[in-house]
């Protein structure tokens, strides 16, 4: 069983507070080193980005674990300078305020090969940044909303920030991609998956995306240890919301991404292995009602 907090809060802080106590708590053993990924792969605003006060109010959750150290790290897309990107969208500045110890990206890391078994759909595999072996807990920050190639962008796929600008060249492009896209995102969670997601569904694109498309308010912060789970309650929330025919016509099971990682092993197997705990969100039980 996979347990997914959801919470509603005038106070995003309080949000994410209330959505990791309800999930269970992040669990991270004292003394460890912490790396906590935002979703900043443009430099547009929430909800193209995470909201800087998610990433305020995970580090703080990490820190009541009295970790050894709290790295925030992510990658943009190909032709941007992700420092830049996290400066003008306000996330490395609440890093730091945070008291993060570091605050780096991915650009000019070193990396290393890896082709991990299962990934078919990778056939040159793929490079990840050396740092991720150095650290013993990782805390996803996606963005709940749309993806005008992928569909849906969420835990899933925020591992792609991970894999370096060349990989992102094997991703397909084109109609009928919809399946290997689905495949390959699911595969790049068999490596350095993170431990715990805390997404980010305070604004959601329900069209289009991920940087710009119809806009939603919900207010809400999800949490869960286990990313299929994550990403099946943010689907079902996008489609309270209504939105793509892609979603809304189709059971969160049967989309590529979800079932490919199914399939892996990477989460639960069905809504009868998810319990949702929520604070605040009276619209819960259409959202279960949703994962159908």
């Amino acid at each position: 069983m996979a347990v997914v907090g959801l919470s509603r809060n005038r106070n995003t802080l309080e949000s994410v507070r209330v959505a990791v106590e309800l999930a269970g708590g992040l669990g991270i053993k004292e003394g460890s080193t912490v790396l906590i990924r935002p979703n900043a792969n443009t430099a547009d605003l929430p909800p193209g980005s995470t909201n800087p006060e998610v990433l305020r109010g995970a580090i703080r959750e990490a820190r009541k674990c009295n970790p050894k150290k709290i790295i925030v790290a992510e990658k943009s897309m190909t032709t941007l300078d992700t420092e830049m990107v996290l400066r003008k969208l306000g996330l490395w500045q609440a890093a730091e305020t945070e008291g993060a110890d570091e605050v780096l990206t991915f650009d000019h890391m070193k990396r290393y090969h890896m082709k991990p078994d299962g990934a078919s759909s990778w056939p040159e595999g793929f490079y990840v940044p050396e740092l991720l072996a150095s650290v013993d807990y990782v805390i996803a920050l996606p963005v709940i909303k749309t993806h005008w190639t992928a569909t849906f962008t969420m835990g899933l796929k925020s591992q792609i920030s991970i894999t370096a600008d060349w990989d992102r060249r094997q991703l397909p492009h084109g109609q009928h991609r919809d399946v290997l896209f689905g495949n390959m995102i699911a595969e790049s969670n068999l490596v350095y998956r993170p431990d715990f997601y805390i997404s980010d569904a305070t604004k959601c694109f329900v069209t289009d995306g991920p940087n710009l498309g119809t806009l939603r308010e919900p207010g809400i912060v999800l949490a869960s240890s286990d990313v299929v789970a994550n990403d099946a309650v943010g689907l079902a929330l996008l489609k309270t919301l209504g939105t793509v025919p892609k979603i809304q016509e189709h059971s969160v099971w049967a989309q590529p991404q979800i079932k490919r990682a199914v399939e892996l092993g990477l989460g639960v197997r069905g809504r009868g292995e998810i319990t949702i705990k929520s604070s605040g969100v009276e619209e819960a039980e259409e959202i279960i009602a949703n994962l159908a």
